[in-house]
């Protein structure tokens, strides 16, 4: 796992950015090899967006085993929220000299044998990288539109948890494959290594991208970023939108944790729970261990039953949005 070490929390060191590219770049790695959840017809359709020329510079960027890439093909800066056609400008701007530095820095002089077409002709694959960039968000633009109501609810959920002191409880439910706990933030990671967060500002990115999705950079000097699957985007990549929801605890949690967590009242069993919310035990399963793994509730074990009890922590939480 990498760690990043948070330490305490300052609200005005954690702040959302909206930028469409690190979606595009979350779509176009699932369609091309790196399968994290979205639906085959989106992965259909970028593939189908992009020329098999162009489709060849994405290659280099899935390999298996590897989770870094060179600083070229990440962000401008997310905190600017730059738009997309400013990085494919970037991109047929770098130098052929710029993308070897950076990828020295990144694959200590050492490139994964992928990255051999890239090191014989970068400005070749700088310009292809560039026009695959460009058509991917042909496609990908319609969908960002349609998510604003998601992507400024999901502004505000993250705004009510810093002004509740709940940013332990954003972080802790980022992705099947992080755990937040004790000021640590630690992420499933093929390289793992070990960041401190410093005076730097935590940028949450919201992503349009398969519930398996995760990009991160942690070692930019200027800001940490972090980009996960926006919470109902599975509804929209499925072509049903979801309504905008004013419930603060909804906004924080989720719909479906929200109501879990509203119907532990009296310590129900497990088979009582899914009765309760009318939903799937498996799905209760799933649930109750991501509300676990925040410390939101506990599970007891008595003979055959599993109850299922808010902690105090999550008696808290309840009690702060009543």
């Amino acid at each position: 796992m990498t760690e990043l070490h948070i330490g305490g929390f300052d609200a005005a060191r954690v702040r959302v950015a909206l930028d469409p590219y690190i979606s595009v770049l979350a779509l176009t790695t699932d369609a091309f090899g790196r399968r994290r959840g979205a639906p085959e017809r989106w992965r259909h359709r970028i593939r189908a967006s992009i020329s098999p020329p162009n489709a060849a510079a994405i290659r280099p960027i899935v390999v298996p085993g590897r989770s870094v890439v060179p600083e070229s093909v990440t962000p401008i800066n997310p905190v600017a929220e730059a738009p997309v056609t400013d990085l494919i400008e970037r991109l047929h701007d770098i130098s052929a000299d710029e993308l070897r530095t950076d990828m020295e820095s990144v694959f200590g002089g050492r490139p994964p044998a992928d990255w051999g077409s890239v090191v014989k002709h970068p400005r070749h694959w700088l310009h292809r990288h560039a026009d695959a960039t460009r058509e991917a968000w042909s496609a990908v633009r319609p969908l960002w539109r349609q998510a604003r109501p998601l992507l400024h609810r999901e502004v505000e959920r993250v705004g009510i948890a810093a002004v509740r002191g709940r940013l332990d409880v954003v972080l802790g439910g980022l992705h099947p494959r992080s755990l937040y706990e004790d000021g640590v933030l630690r992420v499933s990671d093929p390289e793992p290594t070990r960041f401190e967060l410093g005076d730097r500002p935590l940028v949450l990115v919201p992503m349009l991208s398969g519930g398996g999705a995760l990009i991160c950079n942690f070692d930019r000097t200027d800001a940490v970023w972090i980009g996960y699957p926006m919470p109902g985007v599975e509804r929209l990549l499925h072509g049903e939108p979801e309504s905008v929801r004013e419930d603060a605890l909804e906004l924080l949690l989720g719909p479906v944790r929200a109501h879990i967590l509203g119907a532990l009242a009296q310590s129900p069993t497990m088979g009582e729970l899914a009765a309760l919310t009318e939903l799937a035990p498996s799905a209760v399963t799933y649930h109750c261990e991501r509300l676990a793994a925040i410390g939101l509730v506990q599970r007891e074990r008595n003979g055959r039953q599993v109850r299922v009890s808010r902690t105090p922590r999550g008696e808290s939480l309840m009690d702060m949005f009543r």
